[in-house]
C-alpha cells in the first residue's frame, strides 16, 4: 500500500501510539489534536508534525495537509467525530486509504455502507468487537494469556507461561520437530523479562518465559498437555458488568449453549441486560462483593471475565475471584503498558481495547498482501497473514535462499487445505497464505519480501 503523507485525528493513546509507530517506520505523521494542553506534551515526545484543532472540520485537515494525504486515520475517543472526520476523507478529500475507530455497530455499518461507492477505502475498527474476538479466542485454549486466529480460524497462536515442569522447558525451537513429526507446530516468539525474541532454530526455551506457539487448531489438545496447561474445567462463565463488551460477550457465550451468569451493580443496566439476554442469569452486584462471589459459588466457576468501566476495579475483582478459587480470571483493564504484566500481576489475561484496535489499524496500514494481523503482548512483535504474490521476493526462491532479515520468521503456511511448517528447503508458491512473525521495528522490511 503506496501510502505516502498519513493524517491521524486524535492525539490520545491510539492515535499518539499509531503516530509512534509509524514515524518510527519512516512515514510522514501529522496529526492533529484539539487540547492545547496535550498538544504541547505530543510536540515534544512524538517526532511527528502536530496541529492544533478540530479534526472533524475542513478548514484544519486542510491545514493538516490532508489534500497529500494517503492515509487518514481518526482515532478521537468520539464515534460521532471519527465518523465525520472520516466522511470528510472519503467524500470531500477523496482520501485513498480512511480508518476510523468505532463502537457502535450502528455507526460502523453507515459508513461502510457510505463509503461502498467512494473511490476511497474505508474501513472501521470496533474496539469492544475486538475485545469480545479476543475473550471467546481465550476461551477456547485453557491456560493461554493470549489467543489469535489465523487461516480462517484453522491456526492459532498462542502464548502460554512455561513453567519448570513443561517438556518444552530446556527444548531448542529448532527439536520442536521431534515432537510434533506431523504436526504444524512451532514457537514463534518469546519473552523472557522484558526481551521480546522472534528466536532461531538454535534458541533454548527457558522456565518462565512467555512463549507464543503457532498450534494447528487440529492438534491443539496434544500441544496444551506438553505445554503443561491446566486441564479445562467445565463450569459457568460469570461476566462482571453489563457494559457493551459484557453484553455482546453474554449474547456470544449464550448463542453457544455455555453456561453464563451476569453480575451488574446498576438496577437499570440490570434490567435491560436481561431483557436483552434470553439464557443467561444477571444479578444485582458488584464482581468485588466477596460474599456475592461466595454466594454464587465462585469456586465452580470456569471462568471468570470482568469488563466494567472501572478497570481498577476489574483488577480487584479478577484477583478477589481466583483467590476465592475461580478457574481462570479475564480482566479488562484499557492501559497497554499493564497488558506485558499479565504474569506478575497474578491475571491470566489481561484485555486493553486500546491496544487491540491499535493492531487492528496497523493491520489495515500495512501492505504486501496482507490479510490479517495482530500484534502480541507489548507490541514489540507482530503475526501477519499475507498472500504471497507472484513476483514478490518471498516466491524467489527455497526460503534459506530468500535471506529473511533477523527478527523475521515464515511461520507456517496454508496451501490449499494442507497447513505445514516450512523448513529451509521448502519455498513459498504464489497464492500460498502465509504466516509471519515480525519484529515490529522491522515491519517496513518485511514489506520489501511481500510486495511484488
Amino acid at each position: 500500500m503506496e501510502l505516502g503523507d498519513i493524517l491521524i485525528v486524535g492525539g490520545g493513546l491510539v492515535g499518539q501510539n499509531l503516530a509512534e509507530r509509524l514515524s518510527r517506520d519512516g512515514y510522514n505523521v501529522t496529526l492533529v489534536e484539539q487540547d492545547p494542553d496535550k498538544v504541547g506534551e505530543l510536540s515534544d515526545l512524538l517526532d511527528a508534525r502536530i496541529v492544533e484543532g478540530n479534526g472533524a472540520t475542513t478548514p484544519v485537515l486542510r491545514e493538516a495537509g490532508i489534500e497529500s494525504a494517503g492515509l487518514v486515520v481518526a482515532a478521537t475517543e468520539r464515534d460521532e467525530c471519527n465518523l465525520v472526520a472520516g466522511f470528510l476523507a472519503s467524500h470531500v478529500f477523496s482520501t485513498p486509504h480512511v480508518v476510523v475507530r468505532v463502537r457502535d455497530p450502528l455507526h460502523e455499518d453507515g459508513f461502510q455502507k457510505a463509503c461502498a461507492k467512494q473511490p476511497s477505502e474505508g474501513v472501521c475498527v470496533n474496539p469492544d468487537t475486538a475485545s469480545v474476538d479476543r475473550i471467546a479466542a481465550l476461551l477456547e485454549v485453557p491456560g493461554a494469556v493470549d489467543v489469535m486466529q489465523f487461516f480462517g480460524g484453522g491456526m492459532l497462536v498462542a502464548g502460554f507461561r512455561i513453567s519448570a515442569s513443561s517438556d518444552f522447558a530446556g527444548l531448542r525451537v529448532s527439536d520442536m520437530s521431534l515432537l510434533f513429526v506431523d504436526t504444524p507446530t512451532l514457537a514463534v516468539a518469546v519473552q523472557r523479562g522484558r526481551d521480546w525474541i522472534v528466536p532461531g532454530g538454535t534458541e533454548a526455551i527457558e522456565a518462565g518465559d512467555l512463549v507464543y506457539f503457532a498450534i494447528a487448531r487440529s492438534e491443539l489438545h496434544d500441544v496444551l498437555s506438553l505445554v503443561g496447561a491446566p486441564p479445562e474445567r467445565h463450569g459457568r462463565i460469570m461476566v462482571d458488568g453489563a457494559t457493551s463488551i459484557g453484553l455482546a460477550l453474554a449474547k456470544r457465550l449464550e448463542a453457544s449453549d455455555e453456561r453464563v451468569v451476569m453480575l451488574e451493580d446498576d438496577r437499570d443496566v440490570a434490567d435491560r441486560a436481561a431483557s436483552e439476554l434470553n439464557h443467561v442469569l444477571v444479578i444485582r452486584g458488584r464482581g468485588t462483593d466477596q460474599a456475592l462471589l461466595e454466594e454464587e459459588q465462585i469456586d465452580q466457576v470456569s471462568t471468570f471475565v470482568a469488563l466494567t468501566d472501572d478497570h481498577e476495579s476489574n483488577l480487584v475483582a479478577g484477583l478477589l475471584a481466583k483467590r476465592l478459587g475461580a478457574g481462570r480470571s479475564i480482566v479488562l483493564v484499557d492501559n497497554p503498558a499493564m497488558v506485558s504484566m499479565v504474569g506478575d500481576m497474578g491475571m491470566d489475561a489481561i484485555i486493553s481495547p486500546r491496544l487491540l484496535t491499535i493492531g487492528q489499524m496497523i493491520q489495515h496500514i500495512r501492505g504486501g498482501g496482507v490479510r490479517s494481523g495482530a500484534a502480541l503482548l507489548g507490541d514489540e512483535v507482530e503475526i501477519v497473514e499475507v498472500e504471497a504474490e507472484a513476483g514478490c521476493l518471498l516466491v524467489s526462491g527455497p526460503l534459506m535462499e530468500v535471506k529473511l532479515p533477523p527478527g523475521v520468521l515464515v511461520v507456517a503456511l496454508q496451501r490449499g487445505e494442507d497447513l505445514m511448517v516450512p523448513r529451509g528447503p521448502d519455498r513459498v508458491l504464489a497464492g500460498d497464505r502465509v504466516l509471519i512473525a515480525v519484529e515490529s521495528r522491522k515491519s517496513l522490511e518485511l514489506e520489501k519480501f511481500t510486495k511484488a
